[in-house]
């Protein structure tokens, strides 16, 4: 029973839907929201560049993924008059690469630690344009969530990487001269591919060699690498993904990402290849634990022992550049998820 201001009209799995107002809802009872729109047509899977340039040109109200893409960036910052239309928000978003436990070599904790030693992160920043995309990380929890801290584990000059350390975690893990695996990405994503390629050419510096992998953003997870057999049969040793927080807090960052238990043999999984029982069992702890400052604390030791089992490759935390279409009306930013309040937004385009 649908008791919200829309219902749908029209609905086609993996490319968009349609809804319209819903004739039973009460106002009264729903004070919270205004709907402005008597329709929303949402599309789905489009690629990123068309959909940036549907926005800029004012043939879409707004992007619900957030922000735009690296070339749309480029673009709008150039132009005054396109720039004067911008917003900025830190995110509660980590781009990332799973390091898949799963898959050999990289079920050895030192050929992981060769794979962070080795990135380039700053090369990884440039491929999404810059700090305009968002910071480099260094550890999972983003700094927007309450009790994150920074930290790094696997420092070097710049964040340029430090292939000397590499080579000795290749040696310790029995690959001295160095492994091939796998890296996955969204087939429809300039920004993922331009990671994965600059991920190739820095890791390949300590003699590990990526094999391009794209699969279809629609069933990327459901299907693809968030299916744990499909990913081991296929050697994906590295999953591009990315991750914000349903709510931003501990729990709602880590929880789907790092608990083993969550992972379904049916796919469609957030955790990518994480797998540590300690790591399930401080999850189980903080649940318990009802001080504020204390639960924190033990967020950030998660935090701290992925990155030290170095299950997880942080590239970047989110920073969403926004652009709102002059027909866009009622914009503002809700602190919640870093992006524009949709259930207020309006639009003068008919």
């Amino acid at each position: 029973m649908s008791t919200g201001p829309y219902m749908f009209q029209t609905n086609q799995p993996g490319k968009g839907f349609t809804m319209v107002r819903n004739p039973r809802w009460d106002p009264a009872t729903d004070p919270n929201r205004r709907p402005l729109p008597e329709a929303i047509k949402v599309d789905l899977n489009v690629n990123a560049d068309d959909l940036d340039n549907r926005l800029i040109s004012g043939d879409l109200d707004v992007a619900v993924e957030g922000g735009v893409g690296v070339s749309a960036q480029s673009r709008i910052l150039a132009d005054q008059g396109l720039r004067a239309n911008t917003d900025s928000a830190p995110l509660a978003q980590l781009s990332y690469a799973a390091l898949n436990s799963d898959v050999a070599p990289l079920d050895n904790i030192h050929c992981r630690k060769a794979v962070l030693y080795a990135t380039d992160r700053a090369g990884a920043q440039r491929a999404i344009g810059g700090a305009t995309g968002g910071e480099i990380a260094t550890n999972i929890l983003p700094p927007v969530i309450r009790g994150a801290k920074r930290f790094d584990l696997y420092p070097s000059p710049n964040h340029m990487g430090d292939i000397a350390k590499a080579k000795d975690e290749l040696a310790l893990c029995g690959q001295p001269g160095g492994f091939t695996t796998g890296i996955s990405y969204g087939a429809e994503s300039p920004s993922e591919k331009a990671i994965v390629e600059a991920l190739q050419q820095s890791l390949a510096r300590a003699a590990i060699k990526l094999e391009i992998k794209p699969y279809p953003g629609a069933d990327y997870s459901r299907l693809y690498a968030g299916k744990p057999d499909f990913a081991k049969s296929n050697g994906l040793g590295l999953i591009i993904a990315g991750w914000s927080a349903d709510w931003p807090d501990g729990y709602g960052f880590l929880s789907q990402l790092v608990d083993s238990r969550v992972i379904r043999a049916t796919g469609g999984n957030a955790n990518l290849g994480v797998k540590d029982p300690a790591i399930d069992q401080m999850l189980d702890q903080a649940l318990v634990t009802t001080d504020t400052a204390a639960r924190e604390q033990i967020w950030a030791g998660i935090d701290r022992k992925v990155m030290e089992d170095a299950f997880i490759l942080p590239g970047i935390w989110g920073t969403g550049l926004l652009y709102r279409p002059t027909n866009l009306t009622n914009a503002f930013i809700t602190d919640g998820f870093g992006m524009y309040d949709y259930l207020a937004l309006g639009t003068t385009r008919k």
